[in-house]
């Protein structure tokens, strides 16, 4: 019974002085399934930044329905400017052709996608709360503007110097405008001449 009575407290302290399990850790959760870099099925309910080819020429559409007598002319003639900057604007005796947007010819290029827009914001009414004189004495002023500068441009341009040619013993001028502010100055006058009929359209209202 003594040795029995011995053994009670030292199986205690034993059972005490074991360590206890470690606690279960939570399971791991599964790796989420890789998702296709190609996958487009949820590209418009993430909001694409990309705009839709069809949005752009529904717009386009709509514009050009809604462009009436003087606005459809100063609007095509803006065009007209603005193409012809990818034309040569004048022929040197050093550089060849001079493209309209590597020569001065990069103002008229601005002026015509302020013109573009000026009547876009005008003809769509995207500007409710501006009165809609500004948008119109912007496209007058911008359109006179244009036509001088490619005046200007021609006459700065002409440099009548007779100069030898790189290829040959024959001679040519130092500089002369080129086609492309001719048609840069024939686009100029018609946005001029048509918001002018915009102008007298309007008065007459």
């Amino acid at each position: 019974m003594e040795d029995v009575a011995r053994s009670a407290p030292q199986q205690r302290a034993a059972r005490a002085a074991a360590p206890r399990p470690a606690p279960r850790k939570a399971p791991a959760p599964e790796p989420a399934a890789s998702v296709d870099p190609w996958d487009r099925s949820d590209s418009y309910d993430r909001g694409s930044a990309v705009t839709d080819p069809d949005e752009l020429i529904r717009d386009a559409k709509e514009l050009f329905a809604q462009l009436q007598g003087g606005d459809k002319v100063a609007f095509w003639g803006a065009a007209v400017v603005l193409m012809s900057c990818f034309m040569p604007w004048k022929e040197t005796a050093v550089d060849g052709d001079v493209l309209g947007l590597m020569s001065l010819g990069a103002g008229a290029f601005i002026m015509s996608i302020l013109l573009l827009t000026a009547v876009t914001v005008r003809v769509k009414g995207s500007l409710p709360n501006v009165n809609p004189v500004v948008p119109w004495m912007g496209q007058l002023i911008i359109s006179i503007v244009c036509l001088i500068w490619c005046v200007v441009f021609i006459k700065v341009s002409s440099d009548t110097t007779m100069v030898p040619t790189p290829i040959g013993n024959s001679e040519m001028m130092n500089s002369s405008p080129s086609f492309g502010v001719y048609v840069a100055v024939l686009g100029a006058v018609a946005t001029l001449g048509g918001t002018l009929l915009g102008l007298k359209g309007q008065s007459s209202h």
